[in-house]
């Protein structure tokens, strides 16, 4: 409701601009059809039919700005159209200060695909084919700089959590979540989904952030606080009894927990080179105990204090891209109830893009690999420019277990994807 509100409240101020003031209105149409790849469990299944618009409309008057973007999602497999307002705010900008206003993204840390400090926002995870997950947030940002530094102070009033792929028929669901499991002595009894419980809307349940900036010779420097919620739910499991003593089903609640997050970042250029560090400390994060804990009695949700880090370097030749980075996430005195098996995890990515025929051509490869369990994740895609406007793209995504497991990447094997897409931007 709140969101409705803020929209028809920027959507009237548009129309009391629209006649005096510059605007600009830029867009683009896309579409992408998938099919699962010859060797998944459901090869030649189409797995993605989607078709999206997006529309951004730019009002100026003076030092501020009205800015409104919109989408709309029509999904061929589920014959669903959606619509989402992706951001709406009111922006001003003088020489030393300025606010933000509205829904927005915010968008913390320089690591590529990997959320070390931007961890404290939300995302969308209800696709695997979304160019840009970040999620919008209603918030107010207030802005003050000088010649060698920025100051950034968030206030986020109204919670949103991530997205996360609960729907029924959703493959990303039933690769994460079993649709039954087997009990010794019960036997094999379905999984459904609860609820999630949200936080009380309330000013004690408010989000607080602040990013301070450094511009230096040697580097770039960033320094972040945030004190809020966890995005993503812990969940309960409790048995559902219709006859006592056999269970029926198992149930799956949720609810979020506080959290608070420091962290840096830090770029150093080196010749034709960037190192980028960032790190992030979250004190006493809440993490998600096993099932079988909770359903024995414990709690499900075990504090631990939790340090996220990243090295990454950039490197860009003529005509190529190429990062490369290093990352870990590692618990503190890790609890044996925990559902995540490894106190330390890690892994790498990497990235590469090279330009052909006068820009117009794109091959691109990006890798993740999770040297826990050596399961992997990579992506191959060309992208040919038609005009300015038009550009047409094919390729795969490719999901690989380890050799003793499946890992996190891993299990989402039977989503390997061949695709085709094609966008028209204006």
């Amino acid at each position: 409701m709140k969101r409705n509100i803020l929209s028809i409240i920027l959507l009237g101020v548009v129309g009391t601009l629209c006649f005096t003031q510059e605007i600009n209105f830029s867009g683009e149409l896309s579409s992408m059809w998938g099919m699962a790849a010859p060797w998944t469990a459901n090869a030649g299944d189409f797995v993605v039919g989607a078709t999206d618009f997006t529309g951004s409309l730019e009002v100026y008057q003076g030092k501020g700005t009205l800015y409104i973007e919109g989408n709309a999602n029509y999904n061929a497999l589920n014959n669903q159209l959606d619509f989402d307002l992706g951001e709406a705010y009111i922006d001003y900008a003088d020489s030393n200060w300025g606010f933000r206003i509205g829904n927005q993204k915010v968008v913390w840390g320089k690591a590529d695909g990997i959320n070390i400090t931007n961890s404290v926002f939300p995302e969308d995870s209800t696709s695997l084919f979304t160019d840009d997950s970040s999620l919008s947030v209603t918030a107010a940002k207030f802005s003050f700089s000088g010649d060698f530094f920025n100051i950034d102070v968030l206030w986020i009033p109204f919670f949103r959590g991530t997205d996360l792929p609960l729907e029924e028929g959703s493959p990303l669901r039933n690769a994460m979540i079993p649709s039954q499991v087997a009990i010794p002595g019960v036997g094999t009894i379905p999984v459904k989904i609860g609820t999630l419980q949200t936080p009380e809307l309330a000013l004690k349940n408010c989000e607080y952030g602040l990013k301070f900036s450094g511009y230096f010779s040697l580097c770039d420097v960033s320094l972040y606080g945030f004190y809020g919620w966890d995005k993503m739910p812990l969940m309960n499991y409790s048995l559902v009894f219709s006859n006592p003593p056999i269970p029926d089903a198992i149930k799956i609640d949720g609810e979020y927990s506080r959290l608070a997050m420091f962290g840096l970042d830090a770029a150093f250029p080196i010749g034709a080179t960037v190192l980028c560090l960032e790190g992030a400390y979250f004190q006493n994060r809440k993490m998600q105990a096993s099932a079988e804990t909770i359903l024995g009695g414990g709690e499900i949700g075990i504090e631990q204090h939790q340090i996220m880090a990243l090295a990454g370097l950039d490197w860009m030749p003529s005509g190529w891209t190429i990062t490369a980075q290093y990352y870990c996430d590692a618990v503190l005195n890790k609890s044996d109830n925990l559902e995540r098996k490894d106190a330390f995890n890690h892994g790498a990515t990497l990235s590469i893009s090279k330009s052909f025929l006068q820009d117009t051509l794109e091959l691109s490869l990006s890798g993740l690999v999770g040297l826990n369990d050596f399961d992997s994740a990579f992506t191959l895609d060309g992208k040919y420019s038609l005009s300015d406007q038009i550009k047409l793209s094919a390729g795969t995504y490719v999901f690989l277990p380890g050799p003793d497991g499946d890992g996190t990447y891993g299990k989402l094997k039977d989503l390997s994807t061949i695709y085709i897409k094609a966008q028209y931007s204006f």
